[in-house]
């Protein structure tokens, strides 16, 4: 029942889908209908296909980086959990374990495992959550470039950050390892004079309507879902010289609690020439858009919601 609960929700090219579920409470029975995944586990595959080990690495990151902003530890991360499909795409599988993160209690460690890699010191203190989860993806991935010998990994800085089994001294998060990643693979891409002005002109806006942004507040990291979502503020909007609700841009780019300024004057013009610039660009360019916009907003003051805290 957990785990239907938890992928019924969710969606995500790197998560197995759920397509249907069916309940048998008089005989104690559910079943899940879900995506067939015609593949491999991930070691198994990166033994078979070495030159593909740093977009498995980037799309295993990906997807544990959109459990993380929804909220949900997997709490079983073993390879045979971690499939590739034929055509090379991972998908995370068996959420039998996993857990829907609420409060700060739900990071207590309610489960022991056979764990296949030596666990980190939170063990110690009875305590998983996702610098955890950090922990055992990298345990996982240095095992596999150790036993193949691979020597083409472009992430070895990151990767020894997340190995570390000292928690505070591991890297904080999914998103971070992301943001990483994309600095390291982006280098040498270049970007021409009008697109980097109309860059500039949508970045100085969007950070004009936030006032201070939650501690705990992420970012939104689906580029098509945000595309979108900017396409139906401007068509919502077209006859207006102004957006009539900055409020709307900002819930486009941060997943949490903010604050912001209701008078700001944010151009439709400057949202009609982005959208032009984010449809036009590869997917490599509209993630370095991304990063470039997360740099800006990670300058916005922050603040601590102490309400969250309190169990009423």
């Amino acid at each position: 029942m957990d785990e239907i609960k938890i992928l019924h929700n969710i969606y995500h090219k790197n998560i197995v889908r759920v397509f249907n579920y069916y309940l048998y409470p008089e005989k104690t029975t559910e079943y899940i209908l879900m995506e067939f995944i015609d593949g491999d586990d991930i070691k198994n595959f990166a033994f078979n296909n070495p030159h593909l080990i740093n977009d498995l690495f980037q799309q295993t990151i990906g997807g544990f980086n959109y459990l993380e902003q929804n909220k949900i530890l997997h709490r079983d991360i073993r390879p045979e959990n971690i499939l590739v499909s034929d055509e090379g795409v991972v998908k995370i599988i068996d959420f039998g374990f996993g857990k829907q993160i609420n409060y700060t209690e739900d990071f207590d460690k309610s489960i022991t495992l056979n764990w296949k890699f030596s666990p980190p010191d939170d063990f110690n203190n009875k305590f998983y959550d996702f610098r955890t989860e950090i922990y055992f993806i990298g345990k996982l991935f240095e095992e596999i470039l150790r036993e193949n010998e691979i020597e083409n990994f472009l992430y070895k800085g990151v990767l020894s950050e997340m190995i570390k089994t000292d928690f505070n001294e591991r890297i904080s998060d999914f998103a971070l390892i992301e943001r990483k990643i994309l600095s390291d693979e982006n280098i040498g891409i270049d970007f021409g004079y009008e697109d980097k002005e109309t860059y500039k002109r949508f970045a100085n806006s969007l950070t004009s309507v936030f006032s201070k942004i939650e501690q705990s507040t992420g970012y939104i990291t689906d580029t098509d879902k945000i595309v979108t979502s900017l396409e139906d503020i401007y068509r919502n909007s077209m006859l207006e010289d102004y957006i009539q609700n900055p409020n709307s841009i900002a819930r486009v780019f941060v997943n949490g609690s903010y604050k912001y300024y209701k008078r700001v004057e944010f151009s439709l013009y400057t949202l009609r020439e982005f959208n032009k610039l984010m449809k036009s660009v590869s997917i490599d360019k509209k993630r370095i858009i991304l990063n470039n916009l997360w740099q800006r907003l990670d300058t916005i003051e922050r603040y601590t919601d102490y309400k969250e805290d309190l169990p009423f």
